[in-house]
């Protein structure tokens, strides 16, 4: 029986669309292509804790002319306050919290991310939030997910993993864990948790 889901944040809770993200703080086109080619240059450095913010903000700076700095500035600041909620999840999620399951994050994401997810009022439900960045653990490597599994004390096939991409759910099963690939419907989340895996909601 399921008793603890963890949860992706980026495409499963949120919109995460770097594009989208980067037109937040650009308004011209040929500034937008530039800014998104150069932060999106090594992101995943940044989530697997492998390279300082700060050091990612000057590589980055690097690549583009000066008149485009303090777009990066604003955009390392506050980029995250442009992802909007996913229709439906946050409603999934209050549901599940008041049933009694436990609810956890993990998430591919710098490690200051942990510091400001509080941004997201949702995170209200959640027992414990796990950033990649910070453990320098990365999904869909298998430490990550055994680290959680120990940290959290959990028992792997009571264990629910939801993500959008199919290689992180996959290496969750590797480690015995259930998954479930979301595609942004939280409706098809619904049915899926209920005939999967006997989650009312």
């Amino acid at each position: 029986m399921i008793d603890t889901i963890i949860f992706d944040f980026g495409n499963v809770i949120v919109d995460y669309n770097a594009d989208y993200i980067v037109r937040c703080f650009a308004d011209k086109d040929e500034d937008i292509k530039l800014l998104c080619d150069a932060v999106n240059h090594n992101w995943s450095a940044l989530d697997e804790g492998i390279i300082e913010y700060d050091e990612y903000i000057n590589q980055t700076k690097a690549m583009l002319p000066e008149r485009l700095y303090d777009n990066v500035d604003r955009l390392f600041v506050d980029w995250y306050k442009c992802m909007p909620y996913i229709d439906g999840v946050k409603e999934i999620i209050k549901s599940l919290k008041q049933n009694g399951y436990k609810l956890i994050i993990l998430s591919n994401a710098p490690d200051y991310f942990a510091d400001v997810i509080d941004y997201f009022d949702v995170v209200q439900n959640f027992d414990a939030i796990v950033i990649s960045g910070k453990i320098k653990m990365f999904k869909p490597n298998k430490d990550i997910y055994e680290y959680v599994l120990k940290k959290y004390d959990l028992t792997d096939e009571n264990t629910l993993f939801i993500d959008d991409k199919t290689e992180n759910v996959n290496s969750a099963k590797s480690c015995n864990i259930n998954g479930l690939v979301f595609n942004q419907d939280a409706e098809k989340l619904k049915t899926d948790l209920k005939e999967l895996f006997g989650i009312n909601l």
